[in-house]
């Protein structure tokens, strides 16, 4: 009787083993999963906003419509994505100005394409003398800014 209960105890221990380490690489295959796809999606969008960059190609200050026009470039090696009057930011001297139109007829600027945009502040935009800084803010953070003489 003796022998027959240590080998019931050796297999008892055997399965209780067996048992926790299916548990435990249930967990890791779990954990490992959404760490990966967590880290593609991160690496993704990294990727796409270190390939994004654009630039103020002009600027210019109305005198007459108190508007300001600029035009930007995307010189980066992706598109810009959702151009639009709620995802810009445009700011003059400082202060944040309200722009009236933006973009292209799709909302994005590919690769060496330009857009256009409007920007109302004209008691800001042009003090009586001098010049002012006009800075433009796209969806990824980057911002670019230009003078501009009155």
């Amino acid at each position: 009787m003796k022998g027959v209960s240590s080998v019931i105890a050796i297999i008892l221990i055997l399965m209780i083993v067996v048992a926790l380490a299916a548990l435990a690489y249930t967990w890791f295959t779990g954990i490992f999963a959404s760490l990966t796809s967590t880290t593609a999606t991160a690496v993704t969008t990294t990727t796409s906003a270190m390939a994004t960059s654009f630039r103020i190609e002009a600027a210019k200050f109305d005198t007459t419509a108190k508007v300001v026009y600029v035009t930007i470039r995307n010189v980066g090696s992706s598109t810009i994505k959702s151009l639009g009057t709620t995802t810009l930011a445009a700011y003059v001297n400082g202060y944040q100005s309200t722009i009236n139109s933006a973009g292209t007829t799709t909302g994005d600027i590919t690769t060496g394409g330009t857009a256009s945009i409007n920007i109302t502040n004209g008691t800001v935009a042009c003090p009586a003398t001098g010049s002012s800084t006009i800075t433009i803010t796209i969806p990824t953070g980057l911002t670019d800014s230009r003078s501009i003489t009155c």
